[in-house]
């Protein structure tokens, strides 16, 4: 998924925004983005994570407080709430496919239903 939910007034609400300095705002978002190109979950790899964070010089100053806000699992750094709301997107896009197909089903039957099956007077 390409496309990120992100709501301001949770945003301004979060201890992830109001506890940060500016740079761990920064490095924060870009983690979460990167969540969404890694389908939910980041390695657990200081290479990687301080790139992805945005400055990988300054990524040992801002990880501590920064991965407060991840859980490790055994492989991977999650987001609680990015798991939440990316199971809520899913859902939602499912629900609009399962429509679409609905529709398309609906519109293939409606055409058979409407062809001639008498022969042809010829």
């Amino acid at each position: 998924m390409r496309a990120a939910y992100w709501w301001i007034d949770r945003w301004r609400k979060s201890t992830a925004h109001t506890d940060m300095t500016l740079a761990e705002q920064g490095a924060y978002r870009n983690l979460i983005d990167e969540l969404w190109l890694r389908d939910g979950v980041l390695p657990n790899d200081e290479r990687i994570l301080g790139r992805a964070c945005g400055d990988p010089t300054e990524w040992p100053q801002v990880r501590e407080r920064v991965m407060s806000h991840f859980q490790l699992t055994p492989v991977w750094w999650r987001n609680q709430t990015h798991d939440e709301v990316q199971a809520r997107s899913r859902a939602q896009a499912k629900k609009q496919q399962d429509y679409r197909d609905r529709q398309r089903l609906g519109t293939f039957e409606e055409r058979l239903d409407n062809v001639d099956t008498s022969p042809s007077p010829s």
